[in-house]
Formats: structure tokens, sequence, C-alpha cells
């Protein structure tokens, strides 16, 4: 079964295709090749991601068809954090940071 390790698997091969000096065969190095269009990709899946997911609520599409669209946009968000030098390391540690954090005071009035 698939878990959270095979995103550092993931990540591994986006950072050799980086690295390979290779001619951009691969989709991944032309990606990186191409900054703009990893950015619309990476709208075009964030917008199928919220398709499929208002589908599913509304009871017309299946949860494969939601995982299958989320896999996409980590995939192309990945591409996007390998072409700027950011690892997911530095995404995460932003996050924990976030978690641990103590909620910001309510403000106005009760």
């Amino acid at each position: 079964m698939a878990d959270e390790r095979f995103l550092a698997k993931l990540w591994a091969t986006i950072e050799s295709r980086r690295a390979d000096a290779a001619p951009a065969e691969s989709y991944t190095k032309k990606l990186l090749a191409a900054p703009a269009r990893i950015r619309r990709k990476i709208i075009e899946e964030a917008y199928e991601v919220n398709e499929a997911h208002q589908a599913l609520l509304d009871g017309k599409d299946t949860k494969d068809h939601l995982a299958h669209e989320a896999a996409d946009l980590l995939y192309h968000l990945y591409v996007l954090l390998a072409s700027a030098d950011v690892t997911p390391t530095e995404v995460y540690g932003v996050l924990e940071r976030r978690h641990l954090q103590p909620p910001a005071p309510k403000t106005g009035n009760p």
C-alpha cells in the first residue's frame, strides 16, 4: 500500500530529472524548462481537484477520481517547488511551525 513515503521517492525522481544534463525528454524535464507551463498546470490541476470534489459531494463522481486529480496536483506542485529550489522539507517546516503556534486571540465583541 502506498503511503507518504512515496512522496520522498517522487521528490527524488523529480530532483534526478532536474540534475540530469541530458536533453529534455521526460515530461518532468520539459516542465522544469518552462516555469510558466508549470504554473498553468498548477492552476489547471487545482481547478480539476475542485471540480472533482464538488462532483463527489453532489453524488456525481467517485473518491477515486478525486484522488487521481489530487495526485496530479501534488506531482505538479512538487515540480514547481523543485524549479524554485524549495524542498518539501522546507514546506513541512512551515506547516510544523504553524501547527505549533498558539491560536491567535479572538478580537471584537463577544
